[in-house]
């Protein structure tokens, strides 16, 4: 296949995305509907989104706040979960995959003196630090 070809069908591909996904990772997600709180599963993640199992569908473009959770983290460890803002960018038969929105940082006092519930890029890269390392003690 010629490179231009390649970069054609990158172009027009559903599948665009920049950064390793990682599979099997000790993570569940809970996104908020209305009803009673449900543990999903997560085929893969990475820095970038997720690929949440589910049966919900949304329209693409739809801004959906998930709360990651590590699984094998301690009740009472303050890093055991993150909310992030999270943009649909596909669905497919058993779930849907999402592209991660960031906050922008925030000085030490924040922009009305209290904290943000989404989480920045930095903390979400720290966040996935910790699951990295819950992932190699399960090894």
């Amino acid at each position: 296949m010629k490179p231009g070809n390649r970069w054609f069908g990158w172009l027009f591909s559903q599948d665009r995305r920049h950064t390793t996904r990682q599979k099997s990772l000790p993570l569940i997600a809970y996104y908020w509907d209305g009803g009673e709180p449900v543990a999903h599963g997560i085929l893969d993640a990475s820095l970038t989104g997720v690929y949440l199992l589910t049966k919900q569908r949304w329209y693409p473009g739809t801004v959906v706040t998930i709360t990651l959770q590590r699984v094998r983290a301690e009740v009472n460890d303050p890093e055991r979960s993150i909310a992030v803002n999270s943009k649909v960018v596909r669905s497919g038969t058993d779930g849907v995959g999402f592209l991660f929105l960031p906050s922008p940082p925030q000085d030490s006092r924040g922009t009305d003196g209290m904290a943000t519930r989404a989480a920045d890029a930095r903390a979400l890269q720290r966040f996935f630090e910790r699951v990295e390392e819950d992932r190699k003690l399960s090894v």
